[in-house]
């Protein structure tokens, strides 16, 4: 065992660092290049980026630099420099660089971890690429989804590694549909990227908000109100059934 993970094994054991690893695989950047090394996020809800200075003080007690970043939209940026934290990060398989162009699968500790780990590894990677959303107002058809992408000399280990993540999900009974890969943009160096995608049905809503749910106030808002809609619905139903069962009765 390396002599960084030695030093930090019972973070292994927390499910917090799971969920910043999570974090780092979808919207985060982790940098390691010769002098630097650098963790990074950005966001545009200030009070989901001071959520994440605050963990990563908890877990290694690093202070984050926040500042907010108005190149294209106001948004907030965090940073944190540490060598010891950047390069622990590396060893526990957290990904390093552009993640559209390297391939990576979800960490053994978290695939072998407690149910806390894995769960807080899906709400990491969900807070960053899932979304709830409702496809059809006339007749509502809430979904989850969360997608990724990846350049087109890699796509075969951008579907291993969501199937990974289906896997954890199924693990506590969250269907969900098979990945699918779209072609996504021609990027500036001529390769394509393609974009890899699958979908949870609000059936299993219940146990994702059960097992997994959202940090993300928007997002698990969303879920709520989803599962509100289900429950009106599933009353619905049983009133019309009751309702149609004393008509026969009756007759």
């Amino acid at each position: 065992m390396n002599n960084l993970i030695k030093m930090n094994e019972k973070l292994l054991e927390n499910p917090e660092l799971a969920y910043v690893v999570a974090a780092i695989t979808g919207d985060g950047h982790l940098q390691i290049n010769k002098w630097r090394h650098l963790v990074s996020f950005y966001s545009k809800e200030i009070e989901e980026i001071e959520k994440m200075k605050k963990l990563f003080d908890y877990l290694f007690q690093v202070d984050g630099r926040l500042y907010p970043d108005n190149r294209k939209y106001l948004r907030y940026r965090l940073f944190f420099i540490s060598k010891p934290v950047a390069l622990f990060l590396r060893e526990i398989r957290t990904p390093v660089g552009n993640k559209t162009n390297i391939v990576f699968t979800i960490p053994e500790w978290v695939k072998n971890g407690s149910d806390l780990t894995k769960g807080a590894y899906l709400q990491g990677i969900f807070d960053s690429e899932g979304s709830v959303f409702c496809r059809n107002t006339l007749k509502p058809r809430w979904q989850i989804s969360i997608d990724m992408a990846k350049n087109e000399s890699i796509i075969d280990s951008g579907i291993n590694y969501m199937n990974e993540v289906r896997k954890l999900l199924t693990d506590f009974n969250i269907n969900c549909s098979p990945v699918t890969k779209s072609f996504l943009n021609l990027r500036k160096d001529g390769s394509k990227s393609f974009q890899m995608k699958f979908s949870i049905e609000l059936l299993s809503f219940g146990n994702f908000y059960k097992y997994v749910g959202f940090r993300q106030t928007k997002k698990q808002e969303k879920l709520l109100f989803a599962l509100e809609y289900s429950a009106r619905r599933q009353e619905a139903k049983a009133i019309a059934c009751k309702s149609s069962r004393m008509s026969l009765h009756r007759q």
